[in-house]
């Protein structure tokens, strides 16, 4: 009997031919999901479809990507120490 099972490399090589395939980094994936919820949010608050207002919503908004702005900032800094850490060992 003859073994079918198909490498890794095969196996993207397969997606890759897929004419909808695009390859995407995980950081730029997360940021396009959160800007396309951020449009949904928004669009339904002009279109009044909850009871909040715009610039209370856009707000929101800012808030919330100033402080995934300073996580990230934070996680960056912490590696570049311990990578620092790590070469004066």
């Amino acid at each position: 009997m003859e073994d079918t099972k198909k490498t890794p490399a095969e196996l993207v090589a397969d997606l890759m031919l897929d004419p909808g395939f695009v390859l995407v980094p995980q950081d730029r994936y997360e940021e396009l999901i959160r800007a396309e919820t951020e449009r949904d949010v928004l669009e339904a608050t002009i279109k009044g479809e909850n009871s909040y207002n715009v610039e209370r919503v856009l707000d929101a908004i800012q808030q919330a990507r100033s402080a995934l702005y300073r996580m990230k900032m934070l996680v960056l800094r912490n590696a570049d120490e311990s990578e620092d850490t790590a070469d004066a060992e």
